[in-house]
């Protein structure tokens, strides 16, 4: 074996190691960024609350969930979990007038284009509370929510699946919350 062809591989290696470090931030598909960081995330889905035990904001919770609509699908006292769901409305006034301007364009040119089909039309969306015991305080509970929705279209294909990441939702769940805990406690 030449000199030539043992550093061949070397140099590809070499190569290949060097353009994967090419893509900077700036360059990287807007999939692949994160747009918050996990810490960032953690603090949008989490709220301390004072209570006796978990079983109160897990109650409260419940009542909260049920208000809003929520089907409870799973509740798990001994760990702390409720997982939650809920099918609501997803389509848009504005994205079927647009749809059906398209499809009506395809109908004056002679064709089908089936458009309208692919207006979304429900979203399902699933919700996770976790509660566990403060390390910082006896009686203070950290709980957690997660959301995520799966919007389908007409046909009922699949068009979204995301992690809900909105801070206005979030706030809202954990204000409900937190009234419904001071009734629950004072009750």
């Amino acid at each position: 074996m030449t000199r030539l062809s043992q550093r061949l591989p070397l140099a590809l290696i070499a190569a290949c190691a060097v353009s994967a470090c090419a893509i900077t931030p700036a360059k990287m598909p807007e999939e692949l960024r994160l747009h918050e960081s996990p810490l960032e995330i953690r603090t949008l889905q989490s709220r301390r609350f004072r209570a006796p035990s978990e079983k109160e904001i897990l109650a409260a919770t419940i009542a909260v969930l049920q208000d809003m609509e929520y089907n409870i699908d799973r509740v798990e006292s001994a760990l702390g979990v409720i997982t939650a769901s809920k099918v609501s409305d997803a389509d848009s006034g504005q994205e079927q007038l647009g749809l059906l301007a398209i499809d009506l364009l395809c109908a004056l040119g002679g064709g089908d284009c089936g458009a309208l089909a692919s207006a979304s039309d429900e979203q399902l969306i699933m919700l996770t509370l976790v509660v566990l015991p403060s390390l910082a305080n006896r009686d203070e509970y950290i709980a957690r929510v997660t959301l995520q929705r799966i919007v389908v279209d007409t046909m009922n294909r699949v068009k979204v699946k995301e992690l809900v990441d909105e801070p206005e939702i979030y706030q809202q769940i954990f204000d409900r919350l937190s009234k419904s805990l001071f009734l629950e406690i004072e009750t």
